[in-house]
Formats: structure tokens, sequence, C-alpha cells
């Protein structure tokens, strides 16, 4: 019989599995599909039972014809899943259930509740695997899986919290602090809080009885990634970064404040800035001014700034937060921010560039204006420069007057400057790539992360840029620096890294025009549910090669 390690009355487990939808056995997604695909022509042919089915779902336009997308939705609900999406990643978690023994079904499950690599946390889908665990979890995997879901009553004995387990030669209290279940709520955020502290007074203890302190910035495996990191991004639970720093986690980690400022939840991440400086976290060093530049934050920024962030520390390519401001696009609040606290309007990065410089530079006509105010002027000594200013501010007339002076203009420029046309995509700059192109601009020369303009236009879903790109000769074949094409680059951000006002979709529907391929089916697994509900439909409309 299993016995409490928790210092209190033991609690229910999470039910959170228990009231998962049952799927029947062996369920066939296949046999799924033919399912609403047949809904759908009994509709079409008037059937009256297969429109009574249909009636809940048709509040808006009933006199509109039923499409395969509610005849998915009404498969789904039937079964009592929300949506068709959430039913397929049931049916593909028991196709896949099915493929593997009970330790590779754990260790999935466990590395999708951690995450690891670039793939983010997926705890819900982790979860839907874990209902097709047949019989007992194996038992070098046990520990792990208790730890991961906050079950240490389950265990026959608490590990130390320093003890490496199985399957990724992590410490106890790693499994926790990285459990992406804290994201889920309750039941999960308050047994898994419980269990870090139970395992953090065991390690005091351990400490008083004058045995080595563990260190709580013990790393996971050999990616050294600190216990606190995990409870700021992966956990995204403030109460347990609390708990790690009240008993002595180092915030000085080199992860944590710079994670902490780019959680999705604003003000979350304002929580975890000012328990992390409160407990001595230093912004020297960190980029983590930096990293909270890349959001349109004015609120956060105030509060950074207050807590000490130094606006003139020099980053990556000696870029100073008003430099990365001016680059990210920031607003005339977020610039008046950093002025107010003392940017220096001289400094230069590495490229020798002013403020002033890189917004002539970059085509930010209300940033020259703001910093012109304040005494700034830009210095473009040559015609290049000139040039490359009139581009990025779309200033037709400009660029094409420097163009008839010295024909041979654009094609002098050096591979720095030509990287404007991926860096002002990546801006969301329309109007200056659209110039550029008309210009003749290389349309694949390669940016940030060795992206060209058109795997950065479809990283940030943008349609528009997009079409523009494609008619002026880009391609979805462009490689990017992690080895993807421009297909992989829109996959991975509407899974991992979606961008505000993106449209995934629209962006799909233009790639998959221009002759890109349909993604596979595992790629899709991670998609938002609008992707993945067309992606079906369209499926069924595509005769077969």
């Amino acid at each position: 019989m299993k016995t409490s390690h928790t210092g209190a009355a033991p609690q229910p487990a999470p039910t959170a599995l228990s009231t998962l939808p049952a799927l029947p056995d062996r369920a066939d997604l296949q046999q799924l599909k033919r399912q609403a695909r047949e809904l759908l022509r009994a509709w079409q042919a008037g059937d009256p039972a297969s429109l009574a089915r249909a009636a809940p779902y048709r509040c808006a336009d009933t006199a509109t014809p039923p499409q395969l997308n509610l005849a998915q939705l009404v498969i789904a609900r039937e079964l009592g899943y929300p949506s068709w999406p959430a039913l397929q990643r049931a049916a593909v978690a028991q196709q896949e259930a099915r493929e593997l023994d009970a330790a590779a079904l754990v260790t999935r499950a466990l590395a999708l509740i951690v995450g690891r690599g670039w793939d983010s946390p997926q705890p819900e889908r982790a979860l839907a695997l874990l209902q097709h665990l047949r019989g007992p979890c194996p038992p070098a995997l046990r520990p792990a899986l208790a730890l991961v879901r906050g079950e240490l009553d389950q265990l026959d004995a608490l590990p130390p919290p320093t003890q490496r387990l199985p399957p990724f030669d992590a410490p106890a209290l790693a499994y926790v602090c990285f459990s992406s279940l804290h994201r889920l709520g309750e039941p999960w955020a308050a047994r898994l809080l419980h269990s870090a502290q139970t395992l953090l007074a065991q390690a005091a203890a351990l400490a008083h009885a004058a045995m080595p302190e563990p260190a709580l910035e013990a790393p996971v495996a050999a990616r050294g990634l600190p216990l606190l990191y995990g409870a700021i991004a992966r956990a995204q639970s403030t109460a347990l970064a609390a708990a790690l720093l009240a008993a002595g986690a180092e915030p000085n980690d080199d992860e944590s404040l710079y994670h902490a400022c780019e959680d999705p939840d604003r003000a979350r991440a304002a929580e975890q800035m000012r328990q992390l400086i409160a407990h001595g976290a230093r912004w020297q060093g960190t980029n983590a001014l930096l990293r909270l530049l890349d959001f349109e934050d004015p609120a956060n920024l105030a509060l950074a700034l207050s807590l000490g962030a130094d606006v003139n520390e020099a980053g990556p390519g000696g870029a100073t937060a008003l430099h990365h401001a001016l680059r990210r696009g920031r607003s005339e609040a977020c610039l008046s921010l950093l002025l107010a606290h003392g940017a220096n309007l001289a400094a230069r990065d590495a490229e020798g560039r002013t403020p002033a410089t890189l917004a002539a530079l970059l085509g930010e006509v209300s940033a020259l204006a703001l910093l012109a105010a304040h005494g700034a002027r830009p210095e473009l000594a040559s015609a290049g420069q000139r040039f490359l200013a009139a581009c990025a501010a779309a200033d037709e007339p400009g660029a094409l007057a420097l163009l008839q002076a010295q024909p041979e203009l654009l094609a002098q420029l050096p591979a720095s400057a030509l990287r404007l046309l991926p860096d002002q995509a990546q801006r969301r700059a329309p109007a200056s790539v659209a110039l550029m192109l008309r210009l003749g601009w290389p349309v694949a020369v390669p940016g940030d992360w060795e992206a060209s303009a058109l795997n950065q236009a479809a990283f940030n879903g943008d349609p528009a840029l997009i079409q523009v790109l494609l008619t002026h000769g880009a391609h979805w074949e462009e490689r990017n620096g992690y080895g993807g094409d421009v297909m992989g680059s829109l996959l991975h951000a509407a899974a991992h890294l979606p961008q505000p006002g993106a449209d995934y979709l629209a962006s799909l529907q233009l790639l998959l025009a221009a002759g890109a391929p349909r993604p596979a089916a595992e790629e899709r697994e991670d998609l938002p549910d609008v992707l993945q509900a067309w992606l079906e439909a369209s499926d069924a409309q595509t005769p077969p090669p």
C-alpha cells in the first residue's frame, strides 16, 4: 500500500485523466473522417435524422448548407470532445499508444510534459497519451511520472530531491519544477506545488543534518537548465518560483530573468520580475531588458526600469535598449520611457550607428521626429546610407533619385545592407518591402536567423506580405538557419511561437497554392485547431495524387 509523503492528509489524485472522453477501442482516425464525410453527404441529401444531429450546432445561419467542418464538429461533440482537432489528437494518441510499449509511451508523455529541445511543453497531449497506458507504469519510470503529476503519495519512498532519475537523468525536484501540468490549474497546480515544498523541506532537513546541501540550480541532464527556469518558463508558476527562491535558489542563473520577461501572460511576467529582483536578481549581462523590448509592453518596461534595468547597457552587437527598441518597431510610449530614463543618444552599436542613424536606416519616421526633438540627428554620410534610408521609409522618389544619380548603387550594397529586405519583412513594413522588390532587390537574401523575407513573413503569419513576396519571385523552398523551409517556419511559429495579429490559416493557404507540400500528419498534431480543421476539410476535397 502506498504511503503519503505530503506531511498532510492524502489528497485525491488528479481527476483530469478520468474526465477525458474515452474513445472506442482501436478507434481509427480515417474511419472518423469517413463518418464526418458520410454525415455531410446525408445533410446534403436532406436526410431528416442527419439534419437533426446538425441542428444544435447551426446557431448562426441555418440557410447556409452544412460544411465538412460542421460535420466534424458534430462527430467530435457526440463523442464528448469540444472540437474536431481535440478528437483527432485523442485518436492519434490512441494510435501512438498502440505502437509504443509502456516504457516508450511513458517516456514520450514525460517529454511532452517537460518540453524537450525547441518543442514547447504540451500537457494536454501528454494526458491524452497517458490515458492509453495499459497496465502499470514500468517501475523505473514510476518516480518520474509521479513527480510530474504531483503524486508523491503514489511512491513507495520519497526520493532525495537531487537524486537523478530516468528517463532524462534529471534530479527528482526537476521533474516537479519542469512539469507543465502546473499550467492546467487545479488539481495539478496545488499538488505540484505541495510536492515541490515537500522535496524542498527534505532538502533543508538534509542540509541541517550536515549533509551536502542540494544545489537548487541543479541542471537537467546536460542541458544545464536551472530549476528556477523550469518553474518560470515551463511550469509558468509564480508560486513555485517563489518557493524555490525562498529555499535559496540562485536568481542569477543566466536564464530565469530573461525568460520571465517573455511570459505570454504579461501580468505574470511582471510578478516574476518583481520576485526575482526582490531576491537579488541582476539585470546586467542577462539581455533581459532587450528581451522585454521584443514586446510592445510599456507598463512592464516602466516596471523593469524602476527595478534597476540599465537603459544604456550594451547587448549583442553593441545595441543598447534604445537601438533594440527601434529595431523592434516599439511605440513612442516605449521610446519615451527609455529617453526619460537616460538613454544615451550618442551610443553607437557595433556598426557605429547612433539611435537616430539606426532609426533612419529602419524607416522609423515617427521615432526620428521624437529623437530630433531631443537634439539627435541621423548620420547618413554616403549615398548608400541615404538610399537605404529612403528604401526603409518607403520613399520611392528619394530612392529613384539616388539610383538615377548612381545606377550601380543597389548592386554595390554589401550583404549587411541587403538584409534590410528580410529585416523589414520581420518588422512588418510592407510598403518598404514592396518598394525594395520593385527596385530589384534580391528576394532571397538572408537576415535574422538566416531567414529570407518570405520565411520572416510566414513566421509572422502575414499573408499580405507573403503574397507580395511570392509575386516578386520568392519561393517556399527558401531555407532558414535551422534547416527548414518557409512552410516549416510557418508551422513552427503557429504551433510554438504564435505572433500577435498573425493569420496563419491564410498564410498556409497561400503557401499551398504556391506549391508547398501539405503538412504531414505528425506536423499537424501541434497546430492550432483552426488550421487542423481546415486541413482536414480540404483533404476531403483534394483528389489523391
